[in-house]
């Protein structure tokens, strides 16, 4: 599986014990993969960070989740040390 960031197939299971569908990429950090949307609320908080966060401290995520609307697609930047989101899309 290509990491959607960088194109690196270099990918390892993020928290295997609780995530086994999550990948992170050894090369650039993102972390991507298929879960439940409550389960991408766990890594990814659903809420926009307030405060300016510098580009070098930010991740790319990238997940295609289930929840009661179906299937759906969440994606973009957020800030690892807050879990909120800094982009989207």
């Amino acid at each position: 599986m290509a990491c959607p960031a960088c194109n690196s197939t270099k990918n390892r299971l993020w928290k295997p014990e609780k995530h086994a569908q999550i990948y992170e990429c050894r090369t650039c950090g993102a972390i991507h993969g298929t879960c439940y949307l409550g389960e991408s609320y766990e890594i990814v908080l659903p809420y926009m960070t307030d405060k300016p966060v510098p580009p070098e401290k930010t991740r790319y995520f990238d997940f295609i989740t289930l929840g009661s609307k179906g299937v759906e697609r969440r994606h973009g930047w957020y800030d690892p040390e807050t879990r909120l989101v800094v982009q989207i899309g």
